[in-house]
């Protein structure tokens, strides 16, 4: 099957607008068969259409996908729904917003999809942070609006965000290795990120044998019981949190620290359930923005 070179539009002006942005491009990241291969800057630019709500944070993202047009769309409103998009007021306010702008050359136009997007000329937050991403910058430069360039600001995130170690490169995986998310070391270079490892703060050798969550309690697959260690590194994340002011913290699933939406069930089986790792809870306790890698 042929692999599509696609364009999206992402932008959000509810909440933590930077968070809905962030986790978006994750879960676009995690689509069959799609990986997120450029990611531009991240621009605060005023509302179109209707005027009368909060600035927008928007950024343009390149994808790689075998999933056809109406199956990514499909994709992309579910991302959307998760995020809870509402689709209340014409143009108005959401969490998140995703348009496909381009997929490879193709010209669609029907009462579901219009590639490219019937708006993008009209959009310098569309076609600016665009310009940074594609190969083709010709096939947009002519449509930038030059005396409303101004209108747009690079966004620059003042916080602190947390990420798992694993996720850096460090090899602190019960088997030794890591998880490096080359995506999102990218993505969060030119920001400041305290890095954590729960099962470390909490005194657990590397490598260790494979523990997961049963009744509660955390165990190893030699049966010994570690929920007291893994108590510590969770309480010990909390408190880095609570230092940093921390809103958005990025974490490995399925872990017995870290997972957010599946953990294994608890009988090495390698069968997932739904449920949080020990440290992600104290972190959603907290209030924080959890992304799961």
């Amino acid at each position: 099957m042929i692999i599509n070179k696609v364009y999206l539009s992402l932008g959000s002006n509810i909440g933590n607008s930077f968070f809905y942005l962030l986790s978006s491009i994750n879960k676009i990241n995690s689509l069959e068969n799609t990986r997120v291969s450029k990611v531009s800057r991240f621009y605060i630019t005023k509302p179109w259409g209707n005027l009368e709500q909060n600035d927008f944070l928007n950024c343009a993202v390149e994808i790689y996908t075998k999933l056809l047009p109406v199956e990514l769309l499909k994709e992309l409103n579910k991302i959307e729904k998760y995020h809870n998009r509402k689709r209340e007021v014409h143009w108005g306010p959401r969490t998140i917003d995703i348009d496909i702008i381009f997929y490879s050359n193709l010209q669609i136009q029907n009462d579901k999809l219009t590639i490219p997007h019937k708006e993008y000329k009209n959009r310098n937050f569309v076609l600016v942070p665009l310009l940074e991403i594609i190969d083709e910058p010709r096939k947009i430069l002519r449509y930038i609006n030059k005396k409303t360039i101004g209108d747009l600001k690079v966004f620059n995130y003042d916080k602190k965000i947390m990420i798992a170690s694993c996720l850096c490169g460090n090899n602190v995986r019960y088997d030794g290795k890591n998880n490096y998310s080359k995506l999102f070391m990218e993505i969060i270079k030119n920001i400041s990120y305290c890095v954590v490892c729960p099962e470390v703060f909490g005194g657990l050798p590397i490598p260790r044998k494979s523990s997961e969550i049963l009744n509660n309690k955390v165990y190893s697959i030699e049966n010994v019981d570690l929920t007291r260690e893994f108590v510590k590194g969770a309480e010990k994340v909390k408190e880095i949190a609570k230092e940093n002011n921390i809103e958005i913290a990025i974490v490995k699933e399925k872990s017995p620290s870290c997972g957010y939406e599946n953990i294994y069930n608890g009988n090495f089986e390698k069968k997932l359930i739904t449920g949080m790792g020990l440290a992600t809870r104290e972190l959603v306790k907290l209030g924080v923005n959890i992304i799961s890698i």
